[in-house]
């Protein structure tokens, strides 16, 4: 494992309490698993790193936030098996409600072999991530442009079909209308990540900066995801009309994104 000023410097642009967090649970792992834990990586917003020219700009909105922002961790082991699942769950409660995600389980041969069937996924985990333990899987990683624009195709009109069925449980209720909206516009950015890199551009870490790019570049209005983005992180609150109105501008904007990929 690397040495605790190594952790701390890693982990130096996080809050003291989440960087206390993410290091006990990596050694809970390390101590339960020994020599059957390959990897350890966090990944997401908790890992992405600005740099001093980004911290006055509006880039910066988008970084971690504390109590906003999930803290993901993939754990890669030499075999997984319900024993395996039984120990990180175990280990999992002593951190209950510590704004830890369920983390991702890999066996390690199967990465390699699962570029093409998560490419989004990879692809973001492998512009940000810190390896907090073992060696770093993504280093050689390799996405192909095909499997992303696949991807982004199923994520966007999967994503219509759901906010559809969501409204229909949702109806006029403001809080259950705000949770149906926030809880799908991660996704939504993921996509359009995607469809920065099929262009051959390297996506901005700013949610803002990010549709500004899809929005030059497939000329799409991206505003609604824009203001669906900040509503999940806090920076706006709607009435129940002006969400309604939102909801509808949210689906026009990715029903163009689904379009728009469906004709590359």
């Amino acid at each position: 494992m690397q040495s605790k000023t190594d952790d701390e410097e890693k982990l130096s642009h996080l809050p003291e309490k989440i960087r206390i967090l993410v290091n006990r649970f990596t050694k809970a792992l390390v101590n339960e698993f020994g020599e059957n834990l390959y990897s350890v990586i966090l990944f997401g917003s908790a890992a992405r790193v600005m740099h001093q020219a980004d911290l006055a700009s509006q880039a910066s909105s988008d970084d971690f936030k504390e109590g906003k922002s999930d803290i993901n961790i993939t754990i890669i082991l030499e075999q997984v098996g319900t024993n395996e699942l039984n120990m990180i769950l175990n280990i999992g409660r002593k951190f209950k409600k510590s704004g830890l995600a369920i983390p991702l389980v890999f066996k390690r041969g199967h990465i390699p072999t699962s570029l093409d069937t998560f490419p989004l996924e990879f692809s973001d985990m492998k512009q940000n991530h810190i390896v907090l333990y073992g060696a770093d899987p993504l280093a050689e990683a390799q996405i192909e442009t095909k499997n992303l624009r696949h991807q982004c195709e199923v994520e966007f009109k999967g994503k219509l079909i759901q906010l559809r069925c969501g409204y229909l449980v949702a109806g006029e209720n403001k809080e259950n209308l705000t949770e149906l909206i926030s809880a799908s516009v991660s996704s939504i950015l993921t996509a359009c990540r995607g469809m920065a890199r099929i262009s051959g551009k390297t996506p901005p870490d700013s949610g803002s900066e990010l549709l500004k790019l899809v929005h030059d570049e497939y000329g799409i209005d991206t505003k609604a995801i824009d203001e669906a983005w900040r509503l999940k992180r806090g920076e706006v609150e709607e009435s129940t009309a002006t969400l309604e109105m939102l909801f509808d501008n949210y689906m026009t904007a990715i029903e163009k994104l689904a379009e728009a990929v469906d004709r590359l």
